[in-house]
């Protein structure tokens, strides 16, 4: 029989469990989610990019991001498959169907050209953790 450890937050068992473990392992649940959908989608040749770009809090930035976003739409007619989703911080892309490898780049190429220097551009269906 073994000995149970004295505190190990992922242990429901463990005494002095807190929330605040609670909801560590519950984001680290969901971005457990997200990684293995991703595979699964890589697995069936969809590629992903992810801009984190912000809430933009001045109107120039946010008419710039609008520009960029119209750019996301014009080279998502382009393609046999896509899905672009996101939110006020960050859109992620995703392409599947043929040429997608190819796809995804042209969208990588006018995220770089657009990215004032304060964005982060992933080759993933996720944000990167910070």
């Amino acid at each position: 029989m073994s000995r149970h450890h004295d505190r190990d937050p992922s242990c429901s068992r463990c005494p002095g469990r807190t929330v605040q473990d609670n909801e560590s392992l519950s984001s680290l649940d969901i971005d457990a989610e997200a990684l293995l959908r991703e595979a699964i989608e890589l697995a069936h040749g969809k590629r992903h990019l992810t801009i984190v770009h912000g809430d933009p809090r001045e109107v120039a930035a946010s008419r710039h991001l609008s520009e960029f976003y119209e750019e996301l739409r014009r080279l998502a007619a382009g393609c046999e498959w896509v899905r672009v989703r996101g939110n006020a911080e960050y859109v992620t892309v995703t392409v599947g169907g043929g040429g997608a490898d190819e796809q995804v780049a042209l969208f990588q190429a006018a995220a770089a050209f657009a990215n004032p220097g304060d964005w982060t551009i992933v080759a993933s269906a996720v944000p990167p953790l910070s």
